[in-house]
C-alpha cells in the first residue's frame, strides 16, 4: 500500500516543482505580453488561445515516440525559418497542444511577427501551467481515492453482518491492486444497473475479491484482459471474474480448493488463498464458488445471498 501511494504522491510532487520553475519565468513572459502592445482583436484571440489550452491540458494529444520526434523537428525547422528561438520547452509544449505547422501559419496571420513570436511562447507556459495543474489534481486524487478505499476494504462495523455494495468492494478492490494492474492489464466491468445491496461481513469479501483478482493478475503475467461483472439473480448476486491467461490444466481443475495447492513457485503462494476464499463464501455467507477454464480463459463465479441472515 505504501507503494500504491509513493507514486502518485511523487508526481504530485514533481508537478508541483515543475509548477513553481515555470511561475518562475512567467512575470517576464508577461512582461513581454504587454510591451507588443495587443489590440482588442488580438486581446480576443489569445483569451479564445487560453480556453483552448486549458480544454486540451485536459485532454492532451497522445503521440508515439517517433511520431512525436518527428512533428518537433518539422515544427523547429518552421520556428526557425522565421528567426523565433525554439529553446527550452516551447517545441514540445507546442507539440503536446496538438499544434503543427499549418496550425501556427493560421495563427501567425493574426499578429505581427514581434507578437506571434511571444505569443506562443506565451501559449506554450500556460498550457504547461494547465497540464500540470491537471497532473497535481491527478495525482492527489488518486491519493484520495486509495486512502478511501483503504478506509473501506478495513473497516468493520460493530455489526459483523452490514448491507454492502458489491460494486463498491470490488471497485475498492481494484484500486488497491492497482500498481499490478497497471502494467498491463486492461480491467473491464461489467455491472448491472440493478444490482441490490446484500447482507455480509464486507472485510471478508474484500478478501475473496483480493485473492481472485491478485491470482488472475499472476496468470496473465501482468498482461490481459480481466473482466469483473455483477448482476443479480434472484435469490443471489453473482459475481464472475475472468481473465484471458492461460487457463488451469484440466488435471489440477479438481485440486484449486484444496488446502496447500498451488501452482505457483516456492515462496510466492501458500495454497491457502483460494480455500479460505471458498470457506468464506460457503460456510460464512451461505453461498457458493466454483471455476470454470479453458486455454485463454479462466472464470471464477461467486454466487451470493442477497437476504443472508447468520443466524438462520
Amino acid at each position: 500500500m505504501a507503494h500504491e501511494l509513493n507514486n502518485p504522491a511523487a508526481a504530485a510532487q514533481r508537478s508541483a516543482a515543475q509548477l513553481q520553475a515555470i511561475f518562475a519565468k512567467w512575470q517576464s513572459v508577461q512582461v513581454r505580453m504587454g510591451e507588443v502592445s495587443l489590440d482588442e482583436r488580438r486581446i480576443e484571440k489569445v483569451l479564445e488561445l487560453d480556453e483552448i489550452a486549458k480544454q486540451r491540458a485536459r485532454q492532451p494529444v497522445e503521440l508515439n515516440a517517433l511520431t512525436r520526434s518527428d512533428r518537433e523537428a518539422a515544427l523547429e525547422q518552421w520556428l526557425q525559418g522565421r528567426d523565433i528561438a525554439a529553446g527550452g520547452d516551447l517545441v514540445p509544449a507546442l507539440v503536446s497542444f496538438g499544434y503543427d505547422q499549418d496550425d501556427l501559419e493560421e495563427l501567425a496571420k493574426f499578429f505581427t511577427e514581434p507578437q506571434f513570436a511571444v505569443v506562443i511562447d506565451w501559449l506554450s507556459f500556460k498550457f504547461a501551467i494547465y497540464s500540470l495543474v491537471r497532473e497535481i489534481h491527478i495525482s492527489t486524487g488518486r491519493i484520495v481515492e486509495l486512502v478511501k478505499a483503504l478506509k473501506t476494504y478495513t473497516y468493520m462495523d460493530q455489526a459483523p453482518v452490514q448491507s454492502v455494495d458489491v460494486r463498491e468492494g470490488l471497485d475498492n478492490t481494484l484500486i488497491i491492486l492497482h500498481n499490478k494492474l497497471k502494467r498491463g492489464v486492461t480491467v473491464m466491468r461489467e455491472y448491472a444497473d440493478d444490482l441490490p445491496a446484500i447482507q455480509a461481513y464486507a472485510g471478508e469479501l474484500n478478501q475473496v475479491w483480493t485473492n481472485i483478482i491478485d491470482n488472475a493478475i499472476d496468470a496473465m503475467d501482468g498482461e490481459g484482459t480481466l473482466i469483473v461483472r455483477a448482476r443479480r439473480e434472484d435469490p443471489w448476486v453473482v459475481v464472475e471474474i475472468e481473465d484471458d491467461g492461460p487457463g488451469i490444466p484440466l488435471e489440477n481443475q479438481s485440486k484449486i480448493f484444496d488446502p496447500f495447492f498451488t501452482t505457483k513457485g516456492p515462496g510466492k503462494g501458500t495454497g491457502l488463498g483460494l480455500n479460505i476464499s471458498r470457506n468464506l463464501i460457503v460456510q460464512k455467507h451461505r453461498g457458493e464458488m466454483s471455476v470454470k477454464s479453458e486455454p485463454g480463459s479462466t472464470c471464477f463465479s461467486v454466487r451470493l445471498p442477497i437476504d443472508f441472515n447468520p443466524a438462520e
